[in-house]
Order: C-alpha cells, then sequence, then structure tokens
C-alpha cells in the first residue's frame, strides 16, 4: 500500500518509491529502501520534503523484510559474526556432501538449524554475508556455492518480501539444491577442461539424484523438492532435465536459477576462473528469454549496481570493497579502501560513504590483477 507522509516520519526500513521535493508538486522517481539514519539526514539536505513509501498490506505486517532499526547490527558488526558463521557452514556443508557421497543420511534439524543461522544473520544486516560469498578457493567450490546461494537467496527473497518462515525453507532448499552433485564422480565433477557430452549427461543425473536424496531423508516439502528439480530450467526451455518453459515454471524456480546462475558464473572452478559480478548481472539483464526480467532487474537492485562484495576501482587511484548498495544512489555505495594502485600494496581498511565524498567508482576490479586474496581483505574489514 503506497502511502505518502513527510520527510520526518520517515524511517530506517521503510521502502521509498517516491520522493517529493520542497515547493514543487513533482515526485521524482528515486526508489530503494532506507538502510540508515544517513540517508534520511542526506535527504532532508537535498530539500526533500515527503516520501511515497510502500507500506506491507495487513496480512503481511510480520513480514520479516520490514526490518526493525532496534534488531539491526551494522555491516561491520555483522561481518566479524559472519565470518565464524561462514567457516562453520564451510564446514558443516563439506560434512554434508562427503557423507552424501558415502550415501549416509542428511541430519535434517542439524541443516536446518543452519538455514536459519544464516537467515538470522541476513536479517540483522542483509550485506554482510553477501561481502562473504566473494571469497572464493576453487578446492572448496560446491560447498561455496551451496552457501553462497543460500546467503543470497535469502537476502533475495527478503528484498522481495517474502515471510519469514518462508525465507528459512527457502534457505534451506538452496543449501540441498546441489546436493546431487556429490554423487557424480569426482574426476568428472573436478575436471578441469570442458566436459564431454557423455560427461555433461552425468553431471546433469545431479538433479534428479538431489530429489532422490530429499525425499529419503524428509526434506521434500514441495518448495524445496521445486527448487531442487528446476533450478536449471529456463524460460525459453533450453534448460535441463525436463526442458520446461515459462508456463511451467513457479517465481520460486526462476529466483533460483538467477541466484544459481549468479553464484556458478562468478566462483572460481577448476576448469574456469569466476567472472566479474557486474559482467554476471549484465549477463542476466542481457537473456530476456531465458531469465524472468522483472526478477533479474530486482536482483540487480538488491545487490547494487556495483555488487556488494565486489571490488572496485576509485577516481582517487585506490582499490575498494563494496560494503552496502544504495538503492537511492546507486552509483554511490558504502565502501571499504583496501589497496593503493601507486604504492601498489594493501593499506588498512577506511570505511567510507561515497554519497559524502568527492571521489567516485570509476570500474569493476578483478582481484587477480592486483594478486589481492579477498578473504584476507575481507577478514581485516572484519576485524576493524
Amino acid at each position: 500500500m503506497l502511502k505518502t507522509i513527510s520527510i520526518n516520519e520517515l524511517k530506517v526500513g521503510m521502502y521509498v518509491e517516491d520522493i517529493i521535493l520542497k515547493n514543487s508538486l513533482h515526485k521524482v522517481k528515486n526508489k530503494g529502501k532506507v538502510n540508515s539514519a544517513r540517508t534520511i539526514e542526506l535527504l532532508k539536505k537535498q530539500g526533500v520534503d515527503k516520501v511515497t513509501v510502500d507500506f506491507p498490506d495487513e496480512d503481511l505486517i510480520n513480514n520479516s523484510a520490514i526490518y526493525n532499526a532496534q534488531e539491526q547490527s551494522s555491516v561491520t558488526q555483522e561481518l566479524a559474526i559472519s565470518c565464524q558463521l561462514y567457516d562453520d557452514a564451510t564446514a558443516h556443508v563439506k560434512q554434508l556432501f562427503l557423507a552424501t557421497a558415502k550415501d549416509k543420511p542428511i541430519n535434517p534439524t542439524a541443516l536446518q538449524a543452519l538455514a536459519d543461522e544464516i537467515t538470522a544473520s541476513v536479517m540483522r544486516n542483509e550485506h554482510a554475508m553477501t561481502i562473504l560469498t566473494h571469497i572464493r578457493n576453487k578446492s572448496y567450490y560446491h560447498y561455496e556455492h551451496a552457501i553462497n546461494c543460500a546467503v543470497l537467496i535469502c537476502g533475495f527473497s527478503l528484498h522481495l518480501g517474502f515471510k519469514e518462515k518462508t525465507v528459512k525453507e527457502i534457505t534451506l532448499g538452496a543449501l540441498l539444491h546441489d546436493i546431487g552433485s556429490a554423487k557424480v564422480p569426482l574426476p568428472i565433477l573436478e575436471k578441469p577442461g570442458e566436459l564431454n557430452n557423455n560427461e555433461r549427461s552425468v553431471v546433469q543425473k545431479h538433479v534428479y539424484w538431489g530429489v532422490e536424496l530429499a525425499k529419503k531423508d524428509n526434506f521434500a516439502s514441495p518448495l524445496i523438492i521445486d527448487m531442487l528439480v528446476n533450478h536449471h530450467e529456463r524460460l525459453d526451455g533450453s534448460g535441463y532435465p525436463r526442458g520446461i518453459d515459462k508456463n511451467k515454471l513457479s517465481k520460486l524456480s526462476c529466483i533460483t536459477a538467477i541466484v544459481d546462475v549468479y553464484d556458478a558464473m562468478t566462483g572460481k572452478r577448476h576448469h574456469k576462473e569466476g567472472e566479474l559480478p557486474l559482467s554476471v548481472l549484465r549477463y542476466l539483464l542481457k537473456h530476456t528469454d531465458k531469465f524472468e526480467q522483472t526478477l533479474v532487474e530486482q536482483f540487480v537492485k538488491y545487490l547494487g549496481v556495483y555488487p556488494v562484495g565486489s571490488l572496485v576501482r576509485l577516481s582517487n587511484d585506490k582499490l575498494a570493497v563494496v560494503l552496502e548498495a544504495n538503492r537511492l544512489s546507486p552509483l554511490k555505495p558504502k565502501i571499504s579502501i583496501v589497496y593503493s594502485v601507486v604504492l601498489n600494496k594493501l593499506i588498512k581498511p577506511i570505511e567510507k560513504d561515497l554519497t559524502t565524498e568527492s571521489f567516485c567508482i570509476v570500474s569493476a576490479v578483478n582481484p587477480e590483477k592486483y594478486k589481492i586474496n579477498m578473504n584476507k581483505v575481507i577478514r581485516n574489514i572484519a576485524a576493524q
């Protein structure tokens, strides 16, 4: 429900649809969620008098996407907590894959607890765990992919307005969406070169193996089965395993496909290096025949034009990690400066809000170009 309110009534967590400048009847299209009190102060300084806010319908009042300011933590505060959670999750998922490969049962209680912890972290701060998805280790690709997809789909589904109970189930589904890969022989799964047709056929069977495992180990809710079965399907029917098109795909399966492709393309694997997050977002936006564009556009809004956690070059010859998306001013996120191009070395992290700085982002950067270890950099930021 849309409602126009005074700028003085605007609170952190509200979603702004339009802004109205003082002494003007004209609305300015400038959408986005208010992430901090600083954003409100900046709007006031810019002469904003009123804002149109999208309030939830009555049956969505308890929706966990409507964050309470008192429950929020700063990105750096949550990042310190999230580092340990991400490490624990990696160890847990590794054991899950190894156990599955040996036909051992999955512990549903422990895995749901992990999904709940991820959801709780994302609800405290939607950016912190997303930053950690940029820690890449090609030897741990399949474990990291499961966790990263869980983190991304958790935050994205909250952004879209899903209720907390559903988000927890979706997050669990994302942790499991590629569990069938544990049954793929390692020489094929970790082949450094391109797969031949027979090998590709074996890999594609991971979908059916995943569904069988979920059913056997009591994870077989309709929602989770939908995610497992359809995350490789495409709107034009070019996906697998069934080659079904948009008329038979749910919104959730389309969301899962977007998240799965984004993390897979940005991740380091045995046969390729990861692509720049910005390049992958462009890929998703370009392929309107394969991915639901309304959802892709929302995904870009959620992550930011320069996705949270990615490395960017600034006009002052520094490199920085994007800490928080700015949905009201997408090209001016909150960042942490971590590297001097002139000195050719890492520097002590310095947090900056680009809405108040004279320098700006000039490009996305591949960490490999400067031999930057994102694991080390991100943990340095968390330690501040």
